[in-house]
């Protein structure tokens, strides 16, 4: 169920990269991959063990449950995958997905009403229908046995990883194009944010990002004498913060960059003199294993699973508290031994988690429901 590919955010880099290194892994299985938009059709070209269909369909739950099904029978599939969470549960085919987290049930105020009472009663019907479960991480896995009662033994932890482009990078003539092109400062503290919900047709604003906690505590490291400007990644979140009352004043010295591509961010990191990031809840942080990647230290929340991706190889703060974030930037931007130490140490714990490895877990829960 390749349906997610087309997200711009962390579940679409996660399919995307799940199933190149699956379809080189396993060259002998056959892989039909299901796409609801012509957007990447081409993207698995290359591999002769990949067949690509684009099956139009108006509403997302018509694609998951009636689409998805009919194509499985006529294919003989014998497993139907989904990177993300849904099965379609009238196909007998047995069918797998991935757990990417539980802050609906954490944090349920960021969510519509709708979107929670769908999570509600249908992600239980999904785990029942399942044969068996991967997680993106330990803390998706624990916190979802907790809220939705699902069992544990079905579920094995995959994990994710960054991709292999986000490494350290010394051409300075790529790192100062890129600074060019986004006229970015020559020093600058790096954080990449979010501000809407993805995969609705229409935009509905996401308050997990926490984007005002973190332009309220800069602000305060400002007015402490601190002189780092911010550079912000994501989409329109200059707009939200406006709508959300900050003016020129609350915004000065932040820098906000838009969209930019998976592939081009890695500079973004590589030019920064540290990263943060202040989301509510994570559970597997994907710009986390990036910046680690990069050797970009990194203020990181307490809440959610960056903790155990950055392990001691972080600054944690809790992201409800704006004094405590003020006081970490300004503690990160003072101390260049500290930054040096938590960058090295990233390097290290980042080589722990490659996509090789996340299709190869993937890979056991697939033989274990049909082997090779």
């Amino acid at each position: 169920m390749g349906r997610p590919i087309d997200q711009d955010d962390g579940i679409g880099v996660y399919t995307s990269q799940l199933l190149r290194n699956l379809l080189e892994l396993d060259p002998d299985s056959r892989y039909v991959i299901l796409l609801r938009t012509p957007r990447h059709r081409d993207d698995f070209a290359a591999y002769p063990n990949a067949e690509t269909r684009v099956i139009p369909a108006r509403a997302k739950l018509w694609w998951d449950q009636v689409t998805v099904a009919r194509a499985a029978r006529a294919v003989g599939a014998d497993i139907v995958f989904n990177p993300k969470f849904s099965l379609p549960l009238l196909s007998f085919r047995p069918g797998i997905f991935v757990l990417h987290g539980s802050d609906w049930y954490v944090n349920p105020q960021n969510y519509t009403w709708w979107d929670n009472l769908y999570i509600r009663t249908m992600l239980p019907l999904y785990c029942r229908k399942a044969a068996r479960l991967l997680s993106i991480s330990d803390v998706a896995l624990a916190d979802t046995v907790r809220y939705a009662g699902i069992d544990g033994e079905k579920v094995t932890p995959s994990y994710a990883a960054a991709g292999d482009h986000f490494r350290r990078i010394d051409d300075r003539r790529a790192l100062g194009e890129f600074a060019a092109r986004h006229g970015l400062p020559e020093r600058f503290i790096l954080t990449v944010a979010r501000a809407y919900h993805t995969g609705h047709g229409r935009v509905i604003e996401y308050p997990g990002g926490n984007n005002e906690n973190l332009i309220r505590a800069y602000r305060r490291y400002r007015s402490a004498g601190g002189d780092l400007p911010l550079v912000v990644v994501g989409r329109d979140i200059d707009a939200y913060l406006r709508r959300r009352g900050f003016d020129d004043a609350a915004l000065a010295d932040v820098h906000f960059t838009g969209f930019v591509p998976n592939r081009e961010i890695v500079y973004a990191y590589n030019l920064a003199e540290f990263f943060i990031l202040c989301t509510l809840y994570e559970s597997f942080p994907l710009p986390v294993a990036e910046t680690l990647s990069c050797g970009c230290p990194a203020i990181l929340p307490t809440t959610g699973g960056c903790r155990d991706l950055a392990r001691d190889c972080a600054r944690y703060v809790d992201p409800h508290n704006v004094e405590a974030i003020a006081a970490a930037i300004g503690e990160m931007a003072r101390s260049e031994p500290l930054r040096r130490r938590l960058a090295a140490c990233g390097l290290e714990r980042a080589r722990e988690f490659t996509w090789r490895r996340t299709a190869e877990r993937t890979l056991q829960v697939f033989d274990a429901v049909a082997p090779r």
